[in-house]
C-alpha cells in the first residue's frame, strides 16, 4: 500500500495521467481520490453512491385511478441496510443490486423489479433516500479511536474532534517525551545556574585575595561570545568594582580624618613647646621677684602675681597635653575603623563564599537527579529519547485516509480541511522524517 500527498497527485494531473504514471507511478483511482479530497467543493453537488452499511429509506407507492388514491406497498416501505455484497434485500422482489448506482437509479430498479415480479401494468413509483450513512473510523493517536457516524460535509479536523483530538492515546509516550524535555530543560537551567555561581565565586575570590579585578575561569571565558555569559561576567566585574569603590570611599574618609588628627597633634605639640618656654620665663621672673621681696626691695603682691602667672601657664600646658592625648586616641580609633572597614568587606565576602559552597552542593545534587531521570527515561523509552536526541518534534503528526475505490484500498495523506467520505478510515501517526523528495511515505 502506498501513500500519496494531494499536492503530488494534483501535480501529476497537470501533466496528464500518463505523466502521473511515469513520474510518480500513481494509480488512476488514487488520482481520482485526490481530486475528491483536494477539490471537495467542486464535487459537493455530485450524487452520492451508496455502499455497504449505508441505510436507505425506501417508499413505494402505486397510483390507482379506480379509487383515486395512492396505494402504499407497506412491505417495501422502510429502512433497509446495504449488504457487504452491495445489495438491498427487499420483500417481494428479493435482492436488488445497488453497488455503483445513484439513488435515482436504485429507485428506478426497485419500481421495475416490482412491476416485473407482481405483473403490474404500470410501474410503481419508488423513492430512495439516505437514512443513515455508513460509519467512518478513526484510529491511531487520538483520544477515543473507534467508529463514528458520518454526516455530509464532514472534514478531517471535524472527525478528529469527534474522536477527542490528536495525541492522547499515546499519552504514555508523549508524557515520557514531555518529562524528557522538562528534564533536559532543567539540566540546562542548572548548568546556567552553576556557571552563574562560578562567576560569583571568581568575584568573591578576587575580594578575598585583594585583587584589582576579577579573573574568570576558562569555562566562562570560553563562552564569552554568548550574550548571556558575557553579560554575567560584566555584571560580576561591575559589582566587584562598585563594592571596591565603596570600601575605598570609606577608607579615604577615614584617612582624611587621620590626616586632620595628625595635623592637630602637630599643632598641639607646637603649642606645648611655646607654653613650655613661657613657663620657663615665668618661673625665672618668679625667682627674681622672690629675691627682691626677700631683700625688701618690692612688695609681696608682685610675688603673688608672678605665682599666678606661672600657675596659669602650667594649667594651659596641661590642657594642651590632654588635648594631644585625646587626639592621639582618636587617631588610633581611625586606624581601627580603617581595619574594621576592610574586615567588614572581607567578612561579607567570606559569608558569600560559604553561601556559594551550599549553592554549589545543592546545584550538584539537583543536576545529578535530573541526569538520573534522563537516564531512567532512556531505559524506559529509548525511541522517544532518540527522537528528541535527533532534534525531532515529538508533537508533529501524519494524517492519512484509507478509502476503497474501484475495489482497491487507497491511502492518501490528508490535511485538516480535506473532506471525509462514509466508510473512510482516518489514521493519525507520529510523523516520520524522510530523506529525499518522494511521495512514498511508507509501504506495506
Amino acid at each position: 500500500m502506498r501513500f500519496f500527498s494531494l499536492c503530488d497527485l494534483m501535480e501529476g494531473l497537470s501533466a496528464g495521467n500518463n505523466g502521473v504514471a511515469q513520474k510518480r507511478k500513481v494509480p488512476v483511482a488514487t488520482v481520482v481520490l485526490a481530486m475528491v479530497l483536494g477539490c471537495g467543493a467542486a464535487h459537493a453537488g455530485e450524487e452520492y453512491v451508496p455502499g455497504p452499511q449505508d441505510t436507505l429509506k425506501v417508499r413505494v407507492y402505486e397510483w390507482r385511478p379506480s379509487t383515486g388514491t395512492a396505494f402504499e406497498w407497506a412491505p417495501l416501505t422502510g429502512d433497509f441496510v446495504v449488504s457487504s455484497a452491495g445489495n438491498l434485500s427487499l420483500p417481494i422482489i428479493g435482492n436488488v443490486p445497488v453497488a455503483g448506482k445513484t439513488l435515482e437509479q436504485i429507485s428506478e430498479t426497485i419500481g421495475q423489479r416490482l412491476q416485473s415480479e407482481v405483473g403490474l401494468q404500470k410501474r410503481p413509483s419508488a423513492s430512495v433516500e439516505i437514512s443513515s450513512y455508513r460509519p467512518l473510523f478513526v484510529t491511531g493517536l487520538v483520544a477515543s479511536p473507534g467508529k463514528y457516524n458520518y454526516s455530509p460535509g464532514l472534514t478531517v479536523i471535524q472527525a478528529l474532534s469527534m474522536a477527542g483530538g490528536i495525541g492522547s492515546t499515546d499519552a504514555s509516550m508523549i508524557s515520557l517525551q514531555r518529562d524528557a524535555l522538562s528534564s533536559r530543560g532543567q539540566v540546562r537551567e542548572l548548568e546556567a545556574e552553576r556557571l552563574g555561581l562560578v562567576a560569583r565565586q571568581a568575584r568573591v575570590e578576587a575580594v578575598l585575595n585583594g585583587a584589582s579585578s576579577v579573573v574568570f575561569p576558562q569555562e566562562l571565558t570560553s563562552r564569552g561570545n554568548e550574550p548571556r555569559f558575557s553579560k554575567m561576567m560584566a555584571e560580576e566585574q561591575s559589582l566587584f568594582e562598585t563594592r571596591e569603590r565603596s570600601m575605598m570611599t570609606e577608607i579615604d574618609a577615614l584617612n582624611r580624618a587621620k590626616v586632620l588628627a595628625n595635623n592637630q597633634i602637630d599643632a598641639l605639640k607646637e603649642k606645648a613647646a611655646s607654653l613650655a618656654k613661657q613657663i620657663d620665663l615665668a618661673a625665672n621672673d618668679l625667682n627674681s621677684v622672690k629675691k627682691l621681696v626677700s631683700q625688701g626691695l618690692t612688695v609681696s603682691a608682685r610675688q603673688l602675681g608672678a605665682n599666678q602667672n606661672v600657675a596659669d601657664l602650667e594649667s594651659r600646658n596641661l590642657d594642651v597635653a590632654l588635648a594631644k592625648l585625646k587626639t592621639e586616641q582618636d587617631l588610633t580609633k581611625v586606624d581601627q575603623d580603617i581595619a574594621d572597614v576592610r574586615n567588614r568587606y572581607r567578612v561579607n565576602a567570606l559569608t558569600e563564599a560559604a553561601e556559594l559552597r551550599d549553592r554549589f552542593a545543592s546545584n550538584t545534587e539537583k543536576t545529578k537527579t535530573a541526569r538520573d531521570q534522563l537516564n531512567n527515561l532512556q531505559v524506559r523509552a529509548p525511541s522517544a529519547m532518540a527522537s528528541l536526541a535527533e532534534g525531532k518534534d515529538p508533537y508533529t503528526f501524519l494524517m492519512t485516509v484509507n478509502r476503497v475505490i474501484d475495489g482497491s484500498m487507497q491511502t492518501l495523506v490528508v490535511t485538516d480541511n480535506d473532506p471525509v467520505m462514509p466508510g473512510d478510515m482516518i489514521r493519525v501517526e507520529q510523523r516520520e522524517e524522510t530523506t529525499g523528495a518522494t511521495t512514498d511515505v511508507s509501504s506495506n
